[in-house]
């Protein structure tokens, strides 16, 4: 069994965290543990949540959460989607970060 603290601090307006998290982050996310689980475990997968400070998001994350464990989505609409995708890295970002993990692994000889 998988056991999951579903925590949603990660959001991008969570006054503690703000990681640029959005629905669909925490969607993606559950959906790849719904998939390992059922993969390795027979699907057995419990998420219990905690944290989230973002009382006017959390609920769109934690919503996302319960459509990826469900298989389904709902006609609920998260209206900062847009925005936040739109302050998501872009492909310099990427870039520069992929660099710099591959120099860490040459300084430490680790391919």
């Amino acid at each position: 069994m998988i056991i999951v603290a579903s925590g949603l601090d990660a959001n991008a307006v969570d006054p503690l965290a703000r990681q640029l998290l959005h629905s669909d982050s925490f969607r993606a996310m559950t959906t790849r543990m719904v998939d390992l689980a059922d993969d390795l475990y027979g699907g057995r997968l419990a998420v219990i949540h905690e944290g989230g400070y973002a009382e006017a998001y959390v609920p769109f994350c934690g919503l996302a959460i319960l459509e990826a464990l469900a298989g389904k989505r709902s006609a609920v609409i998260d209206p900062e989607l847009d925005f936040f995708m739109a302050q998501q890295p872009d492909q310099r970002v990427t870039d520069f970060q992929a660099s710099l993990v591959q120099e860490m692994r040459d300084i430490l000889q680790l391919d």
